[in-house]
């Protein structure tokens, strides 16, 4: 077969990632200066997830003197970002702005200040810029910094207007629908959504599926997540006890890797990297390995392939643990959440069928670099240290006057907040302000940026009492700090976003630990802070009292799980 440029461009632009490398690696060997060639390798490379080849063939002609010599160092920028490579990746794209790829390089830009935790960085791109003329990666990016930012109402107002102008584009339904889990009433946001999912599914004709004749069924996971990330230490123990019992695989959506990652891929019957597969593709692979259950992992966070879900890929199609919320995929049969996950959500909220295990949703695997327990501070410092080390995100004006009214309430108490955009100045200094405006000091308020997950746990030692978020309650931090021995205070919602951490304190009876208003979060504050006895039982035994219940055990969680999975198999299939 002739192999020309044009072909394999086509071939490129239909994501047929490895065919188009090798189609260009021929291009190039029978024409080595056509150096455009080389650009479009290093795409198909990059669809491939080989960052590291497609960096090796940009640097090749990243010297040569050519009218497309800022394409060259835009790609380059690009690759730095999928490689996590934030700092190098800024140098690059700063020097495009402005310049002939200003508006090709401003997404990339304004994803590595995100990556590098500086959203107002981000932001400030887009100033001069009309709205109307934001591309779909610009909006997306925008409203993330924003909402990092603590300004998500402005980031849900920008998307829900683009996602008409936006062609109803699944990434910015996506992230509509992620971003108001961050909102206490987002219903208005979820119906915008909503009827962007319904024009999709204009295009999409569901097909059906045989019923399956297996006693037990072949269950698959579809996830972005795969490694030291919140999801993979949240389904390693639940995969670790399924896998002795069932046939599991695994469709991983994302490309880091790690120790985790490798440990899964030992575990599991099948394990797939198919980040560069298209849709069709990817529901081809599942559909060949004749899946019984499929369950997605992601929802709508990143890396997520959820828009297979508007199709029939398996007999079964549920929802569970990485996202928090009704995904509205068109052919989701269902959801997995617990009661307290439920506790005053109305079942309008969700568009799937709701399953109920008999315990908390979450089994948490601590990671093995866990330091031990130090005594509790307070007894040396002769204060309280209250500590939230969740994203800002989560973090809002009525959060922090929670916050501000519990430190007001008990004297010489003291805050620290540890997330990666507490490097940005402005939104630390519009932190200290509110603290401020509700009589806090800045002595009061220590802000620190991000660290490696390993240092985090440790800090944990340098306080007595986890804060939580609100309306967004926390999962993995909720965890982490109850293992760290710090009992973790939650204000409840009407959202399964803001009963997780209830969830969790109800599962290893810290009920007490749970309330629905502000008055009640400061009151329980008040309560454990003037008992110092009760703060360092709860510190010496919480590891067991965890251990001991379905949240630290994956045998015991694993039995509500396949019973429920059994259930709806025999129900459904």
């Amino acid at each position: 077969m002739k192999i020309d440029i044009q072909s394999a461009r086509n071939i490129l632009r239909a994501k047929n990632f490895y065919l188009a490398a090798t189609q260009y690696q021929e291009l190039i060997s029978a024409d080595p200066t056509n150096y455009i060639l080389y650009l479009e390798l290093s795409s198909a490379l990059m669809g491939l997830q080989k960052f590291d080849e497609a960096l090796v063939v940009v640097k090749q002609i990243e010297h040569i003197e050519s009218s497309f010599k800022d394409e060259v160092q835009l790609q380059k920028g690009n690759i730095y970002l999928a490689q996590g490579r934030f700092l190098e990746s800024i140098q690059i794209l700063q020097g495009l702005i402005p310049g002939p790829c200003e508006d090709r390089a401003r997404t990339p830009l304004s994803g590595a200040y995100i990556g590098l935790g500086l959203p107002s960085k981000a932001i400030a791109l887009f100033l001069d810029l009309a709205r109307e003329k934001l591309s779909i990666g610009d909006a997306n990016n925008l409203a993330i910094s924003l909402c990092e930012r603590m300004e998500t109402p402005e980031a849900l107002e920008i998307l829900g207007d683009r996602i008409v102008i936006n062609n109803y584009d699944q990434s910015t339904i996506s992230n509509l629908l992620m971003l108001s889990n961050y909102e206490a009433e987002p219903g208005k946001y979820i119906q915008i959504a909503k009827v962007g999912i319904r024009k999709i599914s204009k295009k999409i004709r569901p097909q059906k599926l045989s019923q399956s004749k297996n006693s037990l069924p072949k269950i698959g996971f579809v996830s972005g997540d795969m490694n030291q990330h919140p999801v993979g230490w949240f389904s390693l123990g639940l995969l670790r006890e399924l896998s002795k019992n069932y046939s599991i695989s695994i469709y991983y959506t994302g490309h880091k890797t790690d120790q985790l990652t490798n440990e899964l891929i030992s575990i599991v019957s099948g394990f797939s990297f198919v980040e560069s597969l298209t849709d069709g593709d990817l529901i081809n692979q599942i559909q060949s390995d004749k899946i019984d259950v499929l369950i997605d992992l992601s929802g709508h966070t990143a890396n997520s392939r959820i828009s297979i879900f508007n199709q029939r890929i398996a007999p079964i199609q549920l929802s569970y643990l990485g996202y928090f919320a009704s995904t509205h995929a068109l052919q989701m049969d269902g959801v997995i959440f617990d009661e307290w996950h439920l506790h005053n959500v109305s079942d309008d909220f969700f568009s799937e069928a709701i399953y109920k295990l008999p315990c908390s949703r979450f089994c948490y695997t601590p990671p093995p670099y866990v330091p031990q327990l130090n005594p509790l501070p307070a007894i040396a410092n002769g204060s309280i240290t209250f500590c939230s080390f969740s994203s800002t995100s989560k973090i809002n004006n009525e959060c922090i006057e929670m916050w501000s009214k519990t430190l007001m309430a008990i004297p010489h108490s003291r805050i620290q907040l540890r997330w990666k955009t507490l490097r940005d100045h402005q939104l630390r200094n519009h932190i200290r302000e509110l603290f401020l405006s509700y009589g806090v000091t800045n002595s009061r308020v220590e802000l620190y940026a991000d660290c490696d997950h390993e240092s985090l746990f440790h800090f944990y030692n340098e306080a007595d009492i986890a804060l939580d978020t609100y309306p967004f309650s926390g999962a993995t931090t909720s965890c982490e700090a109850l293992w760290m021995g710090l009992p973790v205070i939650t204000r409840t919602g009407i959202t399964p976003a803001s009963n997780q951490s209830a969830s969790i304190l109800h599962e290893i009876n810290l009920g007490e630990c749970v309330t629905n208003s502000i008055d009640g979060f400061v009151e329980q504050a008040k309560r454990l802070s003037n008992d110092l006895d009760k703060l360092s039982h709860l510190r010496t035994t919480m590891r067991k009292r965890i251990s001991n219940s379905p949240l630290g055990d994956p045998k015991f969680f694993s039995v509500h799980f396949s019973k429920l999975i059994e259930d709806i198999y025999l129900k459904l299939k």
